[in-house]
C-alpha cells in the first residue's frame, strides 16, 4: 500500500487553490517529498484514501475545487474547513428518529435505512477536508464489516447543531444513540477517523457513501472505537432525544489533540 502527504493528495485530485487566494498563515505548505526519510518526521498519511482517476473525475465535474471563502476558512463541495479550529463542517439532515442503527452518517444514496443522519456532501470532499485539518487514517484497516478489533486512526469529536423553533441547540452525536444494554444515551466519547480503504482502485467510502459507522465498517471514513462496535444489534436511536426525521442539522467533525 503506497502512502503520500495530504498536500500530494490534493495535487493528485487536481484541486485548484490559486496563489492570490492564499497567503501567509492561510497558505497550506507544499509536500516535502523527502519527509518520510528524515529522522523524527511524522508518519505520512496512507493513500488508502486516494480515489481512482482523480484528474479525470475532477475534469468531469465529479470533484470540486478548494476555495478560500474568508481568512482561514476554505470550502469544497459544500464542506467547510476551519483551519485554526481544526474542524470540518457540513450540512445534513436527521434521517431516523427511532430504530436500529449501523451508521451515524451516510450519503443520500448510502445505507439510509440504518443511518441516523444523511448528507448530500461527497465522501471525497469530506476526506480531503479531514486531511487538511491534520487527521490521518490507518494503513491497517479492519478486515471486514463487524470485525471486533479496535479500528485505528486519529480521534475526532462529532457535534450536531439544529434549530428548535427559534432556539439553536447543540449536542454530541453520541447523545443521539443508545445501547440495547441499558437504553441510556452513550457517554461522551471520541470517534476514530480511519480514512476508508481502496479496493481494486475503488475508493470505497465514495462508492458506499459510508461516512461514519457505529457498526464497525472499514469502508467508512469514521468508525466506532468500542469493541462492542462489532455488533449490529446493539445500537439504537435515542428516541425522544433526537429531532424529528427531516430536521436540517449542521455536523462538525473536530480533530482531538491527544497529549
Amino acid at each position: 500500500m503506497r502512502s503520500a502527504t495530504a498536500a500530494i493528495l490534493i495535487i493528485a485530485l487536481g484541486l485548484s487553490i490559486s496563489a492570490n487566494q492564499m497567503s501567509g498563515a492561510d497558505q497550506i505548505p507544499p509536500a516535502d517529498e523527502n519527509a518520510a526519510s528524515q529522522p523524527g518526521s511524522p508518519p505520512i498519511p496512507p493513500v488508502a484514501q486516494m480515489p481512482p482517476s482523480p484528474l479525470e473525475a475532477y475534469r468531469a465535474g465529479g470533484l470540486q475545487p478548494l476555495r478560500m471563502i474568508s481568512p482561514g476558512v476554505f470550502e469544497m463541495g459544500g464542506v467547510k474547513i476551519l483551519k485554526s479550529e481544526r474542524q470540518v463542517v457540513f450540512p445534513a439532515t436527521v434521517n431516523m428518529d427511532r430504530g436500529l442503527l449501523e451508521y451515524l452518517i451516510v450519503g443520500g444514496s448510502g445505507k439510509v435505512h440504518e443511518s441516523l443522519i444523511r448528507t448530500d456532501v461527497e465522501p471525497y470532499c469530506l476526506h480531503i477536508a479531514m486531511l487538511l485539518v491534520g487527521l490521518e487514517g490507518t494503513a491497517d484497516p479492519l478486515f471486514a464489516q463487524g470485525d471486533p478489533a479496535t479500528p485505528r486512526g486519529d480521534p475526532v469529536d462529532i457535534l450536531v447543531e439544529w434549530k428548535d423553533r427559534e432556539e439553536t441547540k447543540r449536542a454530541r452525536i453520541e447523545e443521539w444513540v443508545s445501547s440495547r444494554e441499558d437504553g441510556a444515551p452513550l457517554k461522551p466519547m471520541q470517534w476514530v477517523f480511519t480514512g476508508s480503504v481502496v479496493i481494486d482502485g475503488v475508493f470505497m467510502a465514495q462508492v458506499e457513501k459510508s461516512i461514519a459507522a457505529i457498526f464497525h465498517d472499514p469502508f467508512a471514513l469514521i468508525d466506532n472505537p468500542m469493541p462492542e462496535g462489532g455488533s449490529d444489534e446493539l445500537w439504537f436511536v435515542n428516541e425522544g432525544g433526537v429531532p424529528a426525521a427531516g430536521t436540517p442539522v449542521t455536523v462538525t467533525v473536530g480533530r482531538v489533540d491527544v497529549r
